[in-house]
């Protein structure tokens, strides 16, 4: 056959084309066998290899380097950092330039990052919007997975908005920050829209999806009948993991029940392994896997004796080492990890496969605790009354509001009014608390009944509202303070997170009145008699999906 010329000008572009697409990334990193190095892509994609040669050699091919950065993971999946391809003192550069094939040379690991001198200038942008601020060379992100004040925490930012790049110029690229617009807000629960990141996050989850047959509330995407799920949102473009905390038995945990937080860290490690879950959204796919690039609660493993992981409440699937996930009835891959609480946590690191792309992401936060009830008030009860607390049980005394058998008791109006302590996480490396622990600020929340109300003799009435409407909701207050209720779906916090101070209990208290009748009905609230019951959950929400919740039972007095 007759071969055709082509002409030198097309035979270059395609071969600029091949390797923007192509190109193989190579380097030394010093001590680093063990660690991935993963490309994060503009695009927000990525790819990872790990470093199995003793020198450190590596070598990561097909990738578009064009605007890239290079991480590293740790062995046991916890993000450590960036590389530094330039720059010195208070201004360092991480975003590679063309997209040919580069060698970084002998790349030296620094204290959470890692630099290099190997890499040309004209390999490396380094206009504003890509100049990492940095003292002494160290990237202001490095060692506090991202988690840093930039600028005044209002203004425009000056760096590149998007999945893959670093909108914060902190050193670490979007996919790896808790806190990817440098207003301390994490990002799962971060409100403010800064910079045009919450337009990104379009996708945004403003409320968890119950169980079938509850109705679906606002931000839940229709599962489809029969199926494991309809799909993620068209919208979902990055990976993020959210977590789930809830209590439905007679223990409460939080820091602020009484005794000292170490009292309360053996109730934590009690529920742990079994009431935490996370969840995620499937990015263009029902279906994919996740590599846990070694957090190692995604590796088979018994708890209690119970086999782990858990993924839509089945026994996990693997590829390789990569755990099997896929939408399940709330249109997102629930898994339970059945781990303790000193193996996840903030920064660490996954890449999710869906759809034929890698989507590197951090885990933001993990719930450690739930909601507790301070106090309630109803009409039948006449004034306040407190709830005590065993610090080794958890157990309120008498159990009240936390059995069906010892329910509060609410009069003919249907309405309460609860005063309860945030839930909590462990603080990120650089984050000011004496505890060691934070109350998470900016949640919203929801009084949610996922049940029917019952008569007296046990008999359903009416059907299940799922959240209370907005306008159920009065009398908001937050450390003590009065104030207007933003919330679209619930009471939306104002507070932000805040050190936990266990020895300040009153100091920290958000309150709301929920109007029961208002909530399930007057039609249905007209067939409850005396000895009727419900029950709703204080829950949590995060922006993102977030959720931590305490179950109370109520009687109609």
């Amino acid at each position: 056959m007759k071969r055709i010329a082509v002409p030198l000008t097309i035979a270059a572009v395609l071969a600029s084309a091949t390797s923007a697409t192509a190109a193989t990334l190579s380097g030394t990193l010093s001590g680093g066998k063990g660690n991935s190095i993963v490309v994060v892509q503009a695009s927000g994609k990525g790819k990872k290899t790990v470093i199995t040669a003793k020198s450190g050699a590596f070598k990561v091919a097909g990738v578009s380097l064009a605007g890239a950065t290079v991480q590293i993971v740790g062995d046991d999946g916890t993000y450590l950092g960036p590389i530094v391809i330039g720059g010195a003192k208070s201004k360092v550069y991480e975003t590679i330039k063309g997209g040919a094939n580069l060698s970084l040379g002998t790349i030296k690991q620094k204290n959470d990052y890692a630099v290099t001198t190997a890499v040309p200038t004209s390999r490396m942008f380094t206009t504003t919007a890509y100049t990492v601020t940095a003292k002494s060379g160290r990237p202001v992100g490095a060692g506090k997975f991202g988690r840093v004040k930039v600028g005044n925490g209002k203004s425009a930012l000056k760096g590149y908005d998007g999945v893959g790049r670093d909108t914060d110029l902190d050193g670490v690229p979007n996919v790896f920050d808790v806190d990817d617009n440098g207003n301390l807000i994490l990002d799962n629960v971060d409100r403010t829209g800064r910079t045009g990141i919450l337009a990104r996050r379009a996708f945004a989850r403003q409320a968890i999806c119950p169980a079938p047959p509850a109705p679906l509330t606002p931000g839940c995407v229709q599962p489809t009948p029969g199926g494991g799920g309809s799909g993620s949102s068209p919208t979902a473009t990055e990976f993020r993991m959210f977590s789930n905390f809830k209590l439905t038995g007679v223990t409460n945990i939080n820091l602020y029940l009484g005794g000292t937080t170490a009292a309360v860290q053996p109730l934590i490690d009690a529920a742990f392994p079994s009431t935490l879950t996370l969840a995620t959204q499937l990015v263009g796919a029902t279906s994919g896997t996740l590599d846990c690039l070694g957090n190692t609660y995604c590796a088979p493993h018994t708890t209690a004796g119970v086999p782990y992981p858990l993924v839509n409440g089945a026994a996990a699937t693997f590829a390789g080492t990569a755990l099997g996930i896929s939408n399940g009835p709330t249109n997102d891959a629930q898994i339970t990890p059945g781990t303790s609480t000193a193996d996840i946590g903030s920064g660490n690191a996954f890449i999710e496969n869906a759809g034929g792309s890698a989507y590197p992401g951090v885990l933001n936060f993990v719930f450690n605790t739930a909601p507790a009830v301070y106090s309630y008030t109803t009409t039948a009860s006449a004034s306040e009354q407190l709830i005590t607390y065993d610090a080794v049980t958890g157990r309120a005394t008498g159990n009240i509001g936390m059995d069906p058998a010892t329910p509060i008791t609410v009069g003919s109006d249907g309405v309460v009014t609860l005063k309860w302590w945030r839930p909590q996480r462990p603080a990120v490396s650089g984050e000011a608390s004496a505890s060691g622990w934070i109350d998470i600020g900016g949640l919203q929340y929801t009084a949610d009944a996922p049940n029917a109300p019952r008569s007296a003799s046990g008999v359903a009435i009416g059907t299940a509202p799922g959240n209370c409407a907005v306008s159920t909701y009065s009398n908001t207050t937050s450390n003590g303070t009065a104030f207007t209720n933003s919330g679209t779906g619930g009471v939306q916090d104002p507070a932000l997170d805040a050190a936990t101070n266990p020895a300040a209990p009153t100091a920290n208290l958000l309150q709301f009145t929920v109007n029961a009748k208002a909530c399930f009905g007057d039609a249905t609230w007209a067939l409850l008699t005396s000895g009727a019951t419900f029950d709703f959950d204080i829950q949590a929400r995060s922006l993102y999906g977030d959720n931590a919740a305490r179950k109370l039972y109520f009687r109609l007095g």
